[in-house]
């Protein structure tokens, strides 16, 4: 099992890049604005998905640095990983085991990648605002409780006319600097599910991407 942990301890990928001047966060103008993305995602087609197919890979300066491929049934909530010829069956409604934990890691951090705008509406324990920026419309999420693997992280998400996430930025908790900033591009519809499968750092080093997506209704 020595390679499999090798791969499940690349569960979330770090890289620095300068800030600018703190954003100003300003009243919430659309109380409503975070579920109008999340539905432009395809929110209101979840209900109807049996299982959801993909392969998380990520990549720096061309050289694979992980790929895991997940299996999961959202409605019994059962999840599957294949990586590196290694096999993991959970559920994350039971208790888990220490295997079984490290995978759900990786797997959170793979979801959150992949229907990031989805998280928008079921993820609890957030605060979210819509600060001013020269860059259109942002939306910024707050992890304030003490639940899941990493709390007290913070995303900022840059929305486009068409409710379009095109950039985010992620803060750790306890910084006030991203620590990686990567683009949202080639979205796809998947059985009426969009998602971007593609996301590169502005210096083009790290290339987080989606393959082997299937969406089953």
């Amino acid at each position: 099992m020595k390679n499999f942990f090798i791969i499940i301890a690349f569960a979330a990928i770090f890289t620095s890049c300068k800030n600018d001047k703190p954003e100003e966060t300003v009243e919430e103008k659309s109380p409503e604005f975070s579920m109008q993305v999340a539905q432009n995602a395809g929110l209101d087609q979840w209900n109807d998905v049996k299982q959801i197919d993909f392969t998380f890979n990520a990549e720096r300066n061309g050289e694979t640095m992980t790929s895991r491929s997940w299996q999961w049934n959202p409605k019994s909530d059962q999840v599957t990983l294949n990586s590196n010829n290694e096999t993991i069956t959970y559920n994350r409604g039971q208790q888990l085991d220490s295997l079984s934990m490290s995978a759900d890691r990786a797997f959170v951090n793979d979801v959150y990648w992949l229907l990031p705008q989805f998280k928008l509406a079921w993820d609890t324990g957030k605060e979210v605002t819509y600060p001013e920026t020269t860059e259109g419309k942002m939306i910024q999420v707050q992890y304030t409780g003490e639940n899941g693997y990493t709390p007290g992280d913070r995303y900022d998400m840059y929305v486009d006319d068409n409710k379009n996430v095109t950039k985010w930025s992620y803060y750790p908790k306890g910084t006030t600097t991203p620590a990686m900033t990567t683009s949202f591009e080639d979205y796809q519809d998947y059985n009426g599910i969009k998602i971007a499968t593609n996301h590169r750092t502005e210096d083009g080093a790290l290339n987080i991407y989606f393959t082997n997506i299937n969406v089953t209704k």
